[in-house]
């Protein structure tokens, strides 16, 4: 069986990671022969080397924006045209090696609903993100938008209840699965034992307005500078939007926290930081999943996260951490320093955390879920 899995960018961030998760996994368990289709080349392209996966790299766009002004929505009109014309020799690329399902894995890009008409194949659409979380519009209006994405693919694959709700009367219910992501860890935790009083949490993703790293800055000001909690300490680690990181830095440099934070910047492995963390926080609006939520938890960490998105589904109040309200940020304050003043609910709570994302989010219910999707369909030829 040969799946063509459409990728939407090249770095390896959230999506892709979980994307080359699910390939090696098929390829090892059902002897699944994948090929990626790639818009550039980047860093997943050394993964998929390292792994023995073929990759293909020809550009297309996506078919979603954030662009204002008749100028750009012409610019974006004119981008779904060029991605129509080279549908043929997106085609070709793939005429000596016969494809049976193609595999998208973001909303973002459709090109899949059109090359699986070309391949006569099923098409998975995994839809990892909502439009409003990132204030995307469809390139194309949202009537022809809507029509092309509920007839686009065979099944639809939502990484969580809340996602699955934003399609809710634009795909039909019964073409929709749930299925949430599954993260593992390649070795077991190696957990750090601090030589020092000091707590360290940590906030991992893009520095954006999404992911929302102010909320747990200006938590850290208040526990620093009106509370007088000193022995605190904020790792953030993740690439960056330049607008958004300046703003943070802002604030940091006006409030004299530079000392009581480190920016680690984007990491490739971030597991051995995490293993020298005590908490995670998680202050994103509208999130779909939440990798690193879970990451948190199998590193034995208590997660902080805020009512928004999937995060009330994935993070059971009081079992694996604790929920505020979103840009509640005295709340936010208030969560941590229990954990300040109560540092044995620390290893109690990790634990009870550790035990549960192995239980709901492990990679190989992930992928035996979304291969018994695929089994159906290629059945059904």
């Amino acid at each position: 069986m040969t799946i063509l899995f459409i990728s939407h960018y090249s770095a390896m961030y959230g999506a892709n990671q979980s994307l080359c998760s699910l390939i090696v996994a098929l390829k090892r368990k059902y002897n699944i022969t994948p090929i990626v289709l790639l818009p550039r080349e980047g860093e997943i392209c050394a993964y998929l080397e390292q792994e023995g996966i073929r990759y293909v790299v020809s550009h297309y766009y996506w078919w979603v924006n954030n662009d204002k002004g008749a100028f750009q929505w012409c610019l974006n009109i004119r981008k779904q045209i060029r991605n129509r014309l080279r549908i043929q020799k997106l085609t070709q690329l793939f005429i000596n090696q016969p494809i049976d399902l193609v595999y998208t894995n973001s909303i973002t890009v459709n090109i899949g609903v059109y090359l699986c008409r070309r391949l006569k194949c099923p098409h998975v659409w995994h839809l990892r993100e909502t439009l409003d979380a990132y204030g995307f519009k469809f390139s194309l209006g949202n009537s022809l938008s809507k029509h092309i994405l509920k007839k686009g693919a065979s099944t639809y694959i939502a990484i969580s209840n809340f996602v699955a709700s934003r399609y809710t009367g634009i795909i039909p219910s019964d073409k929709i699965k749930v299925i949430y992501n599954g993260v593992s860890l390649t070795t077991p935790p190696q957990k750090e034992v601090a030589k020092d009083d000091i707590l360290r949490i940590c906030i991992v993703g893009i520095v954006s307005e999404q992911k929302n790293q102010l909320d747990v800055v200006k938590a850290l000001n208040i526990l620093v500078n009106k509370r007088d909690c000193k022995n605190i300490q904020l790792h953030i680690i993740g690439g960056y939007k330049e607008e958004y990181l300046e703003q943070l830095n802002q604030y940091i440099k006006a409030n004299l926290l530079d000392t009581y934070i480190v920016n680690h910047g984007h990491q490739r492995d971030i597991h051995s930081l995490l293993d020298q963390m005590d908490i995670g926080i998680v202050c994103a609006r509208d999130e779909g999943f939440g990798r690193s939520t879970v990451e948190f938890m199998l590193h034995q960490m208590p997660v902080i996260a805020s009512q928004s998105g999937a995060n009330e589904e994935i993070v059971k109040e009081d079992t694996c951490g604790h929920l505020y309200p979103l840009y509640d940020v005295d709340k936010l304050a208030d969560i941590i320093e229990q954990f300040v003043n109560d540092p044995a609910l620390l290893d109690s709570m990790g634990q009870s955390a550790q035990k549960y994302a192995q239980a709901n989010f492990s990679a190989q219910l992930n992928y035996e879920s979304i291969f018994g999707e695929i089994k159906k369909l290629i059945l059904l030829q």
